[in-house]
């Protein structure tokens, strides 16, 4: 089943070299054209390299870029409206889940909060990567160098969410 992305885990898990775990998980990943711009068009005009490899995979067509339906754009402004937490990019990227009922991949908790209070499932980068290894699309090794380096990064995790995913890996048959 595909998903919808917000930009934050396609940066980390770019930064991290692992954006195929996407494709390996959900097969497509579906993203606005407001997140595209932001992660590639904008990445690249800063010299992002992440941005590169997130604009190969659209180019391999596995990452979709999509124009939402006037009902999406009609809801996401309901949403900005509503919720002064959420900027244009969040809103649309929940809009999108909503609209083709697929789980949403997005970091920002008040973002996530809201989706889910609207019945969209929404997980974060670091359960992507917890999923990945639990399928045995990543070894132990793999799955803590990626988080770690996604962190060491300036990826922003909560120390006890990271002490508690460390030790499931290492815990984990």
């Amino acid at each position: 089943m595909p998903a919808v992305s917000n930009s934050s885990p396609l940066i980390w898990l770019a930064k991290a070299g692992r954006i195929e775990v996407l494709r390996n998980i959900f097969g497509e990943i579906l993203v606005t054209q407001q997140v595209y711009r932001e992660v590639v068009s904008e990445g690249l005009r800063l010299g992002f390299s992440d941005a590169l490899a997130v604009e190969e995979a659209a180019r391999a067509g596995w990452i979709k870029v999509i124009t939402l339906t006037d009902e999406e754009e009609e809801f996401s402004s309901r949403l900005i409206q509503g919720a002064g937490e959420i900027h244009v990019g969040e809103a649309q990227t929940i809009a999108l889940a909503r609209g083709h009922g697929v789980p949403l991949l997005m970091d920002e908790s008040s973002g996530r909060a809201l989706a889910e209070a609207l019945g969209v499932e929404a997980r974060g980068t670091i359960y992507v990567v917890l999923r990945a290894f639990r399928r045995g699309l990543m070894d132990r090794g793999e799955a803590k160098e990626t988080v770690n380096r996604m962190v060491e990064k300036g990826l922003r995790v909560d120390p006890r969410l990271l002490s508690r995913v460390l030790k499931e890996m290492d815990s984990y048959k």
